[in-house]
């Protein structure tokens, strides 16, 4: 399976390179066609990356911005052109310019959005304190949970940032899948750790062709001899220690 992971969307002129045109998005949809599953399906089978096939296809959208409420969700898939998607919302941006309401997000969880955790204030996690990260997590989770009324188990690491020490407070705080951008493939070298391909305005349609054809064949000459040995997991442990 190969994980998506956006931001905002916009009409024309991205602000920043995270930033996609309505117009880059609708291409790389029409490129995923078919393969494109729903958080649901994901979860149930992603213990098994080959349950799809390799070139399934999961979104996912950071940050809690409109468009995932006014475009995403209410031009696609309200339309059934896509099977649903996972929205990751930073608590104390809700309500912000040019960030979703709680009634959207909520919306959004009713009509089959998968919403997950991005923590309070959008920090790096691996900069902060014990006790401001234990904030981030938990207080979070909570008032995800409390607004929609039901468990929230999916976490994306802000910025993609993340060691030993924050995945096991994640964990312990109740979150079971947790998304980063770092990785470059949908399963990470932990069972619970799960890559996105962050996408920039600069990755057009053809960029697109090529990963869905090949999501490896940007890794690095470490990843495929590392992996080849067998050695992966247990570097990637001593890198996130």
């Amino acid at each position: 399976m190969i994980v998506l992971n956006y931001h905002e969307l916009v009409e024309a002129s991205p602000s920043n390179a995270w930033c996609l045109t309505h117009e880059t998005f609708e291409a790389h949809l029409a490129l995923c066609g078919e393969a494109l599953v729903s958080p649901r399906s994901f979860l149930e089978h992603c213990s098994d990356p080959t349950s799809h096939g390799t070139g399934a296809v999961l979104l996912t959208f950071d940050d809690g911005f409109l468009s995932d409420y006014t475009h995403v969700y209410a031009r696609y898939m309200t339309a059934g052109r896509i099977p649903g998607f996972m929205s990751f919302i930073p608590v104390d941006f809700v309500g912000s310019p040019g960030r979703m309401s709680w009634e959207m997000i909520e919306e959004l969880a009713k009509g089959g959005v998968a919403i997950g955790s991005h923590g309070m204030a959008h920090v790096d996690l691996t900069t902060v304190s014990d006790a401001e990260l234990e904030r981030e997590l938990g207080v979070s989770k909570s008032m995800l949970e409390d607004r929609l009324g039901r468990q929230v188990a999916l976490f994306a690491f802000p910025y993609g940032r993340f060691s030993r020490r924050v995945w096991e407070a994640a964990l312990r705080a109740g979150y079971t899948h947790l998304f980063t951008i770092q990785l470059g493939y949908h399963r990470g070298f932990e069972s619970f750790l799960y890559s996105r391909l962050c996408m920039t305005n600069n990755m057009d349609a053809e960029y697109m062709r090529r990963h869905l054809r090949d999501p490896d064949a940007m890794r690095g000459v470490s990843w495929k001899i590392s992996t080849k040995l067998g050695l992966y997991r247990q570097l990637m442990r001593l890198r996130y220690h």
